[in-house]
Order: C-alpha cells, then sequence, then structure tokens
C-alpha cells in the first residue's frame, strides 16, 4: 500500500509490515532497524505524510544513488509487489487504540502448564467431593446426648412430720408446719380457693400460713400448711 513507508517493516521480517501499529515495528531505513513509538507510526510511517520524513528521504536518496549505475529494465517488464501487509483485526484497525501484546513462545508455554496445573487441581477436588468429601478431610460424629427422662411428681398421702416437706416445691418457701398443724400436698387442678373450701377456711389465711400470696401459683406436690 502506497500511504505506508516503504522502510516499514516487522523487526524479524523486513518484507512484512502491519497495516496499523505494532511495537514489533522497525524503521529499515536506519542501520541497525530503530524501533518506533507509537505517535511516529500513527502520524508518519502508516500514512501518505511519510513522503515528508528525513529518514524516509536520506534512504531514498541513497538508494537512488547506489542504483544510478545500474541497467534500467526494458518498460513492458513487471515486476510482483513482494512486500506483504497484514491485515489487523477489526478492532485493531484503529490506530487510536491501545498496542497490540504479543506472547512469546516461553509465556505461551507457561500459561499452557499454568492452566493445566488449574484443571488437574480442579479435578482432583471435584473426585474427593464426589468420593464422600474433600481428600484429607474427616468427620466425627458428635454423640447425640440421650434426653433424660422427666422426673415424674408424685404425690405422698397428706401427712405430718419430715416426709411431707421432704416433697415440697423448691419454688415455695421452707416453712416447717407445728406439730398441730395440717398440711395437704397440692393436686392437679387444684387452686388455693378450691383448698379453702374443702378444709373451711379462706385463700388469704393459707396464703398467710404458707407466707406466700393469693396470687401465686401453686404446683401439684407442694406441701401446703392448711391454718
Amino acid at each position: 500500500m502506497d500511504r505506508i513507508c516503504p522502510y516499514l517493516a516487522l523487526a524479524d521480517d523486513g518484507r512484512t509490515v502491519a497495516d496499523g501499529f505494532d511495537p514489533e515495528h522497525r524503521c529499515h531505513a536506519l542501520t541497525p532497524p530503530a524501533p518506533l513509538e507509537r505517535a511516529r507510526q500513527v502520524q508518519l510511517c502508516l500514512t501518505e505524510a511519510h513522503a515528508r520524513c528525513e529518514r524516509f528521504a536520506a534512504a531514498r536518496t541513497a538508494w537512488l544513488a547506489a542504483s544510478s549505475g545500474l541497467p534500467r529494465v526494458a518498460p513492458d517488464v513487471a515486476f510482483g509487489n513482494t512486500r506483504l501487509v497484514l491485515e489487523p483485526e477489526a478492532a485493531w484497525r484503529n490506530l487510536a487504540s491501545s498496542p497490540r501484546v504479543r506472547l512469546s513462545r516461553s509465556a505461551a508455554v507457561v500459561a499452557a502448564i499454568a492452566l493445566a496445573v488449574v484443571v488437574l487441581l480442579v479435578a482432583t477436588s471435584l473426585a474427593g467431593i464426589l468420593n464422600g468429601g474433600a481428600p484429607g478431610a474427616t468427620e466425627t460424629a458428635s454423640p447425640t446426648p440421650s434426653p433424660s427422662p422427666a422426673p415424674s411428681a408424685s404425690v405422698a398421702p397428706a401427712s405430718v412430720g419430715a416426709s411431707a416437706s421432704a416433697v415440697a416445691s423448691s419454688s415455695a418457701p421452707a416453712i416447717t408446719p407445728g406439730p398441730s398443724q395440717t398440711t395437704y400436698v397440692v393436686e392437679q387442678g387444684d387452686t388455693l380457693n378450691l383448698i379453702a373450701q374443702r378444709f373451711g377456711t379462706t385463700a388469704q389465711a393459707i396464703a398467710d400460713a404458707n407466707g406466700m400470696s393469693v396470687t401465686d401459683t401453686i404446683n401439684p406436690g407442694e406441701v401446703l400448711i392448711i391454718p
């Protein structure tokens, strides 16, 4: 292509040029070929403006001087253009885009090895999960504590003495009945009013005798002093 400088080519191939910015481009008008910054490639080497470049002019003058004594070919002889121009990808055609990154062969080999290691680790982890858990992981089953049997409430017959006070509820204040006092073991469904009616007294009197309030809750098995 005429708009690209004929002295612009890749570093490792002086007959090949990319139609766009490439960090591998070198100016072959100089000896040895010199690298080119991005701005110079975009604004000069890849456009018709390369004809005004001092490097191009000097190299062109030197070539014309060296070839002035050579015999010229016949006018009807045509030579094929052996210069290879690479067409970049669509996203690379914008000369203002970021430079293309080329991976060396060694970098490609390292990347392939790293990918293989990652695939191997993933496959090993999946195999461990399918075989019953991650490798090396052991599960310790903690024994489930068996529920302790609930204490059964025993209802003792009304009696006077230490046996009646032993089955009294811990929530009630400890009151030691006198020798002439009557006691009653609370049964399911009892209230102070029902007990007072049964013994011909009042709920307040029973509450006072047991150091409690008439609004307190009484529980089965609790021993009450009946005044």
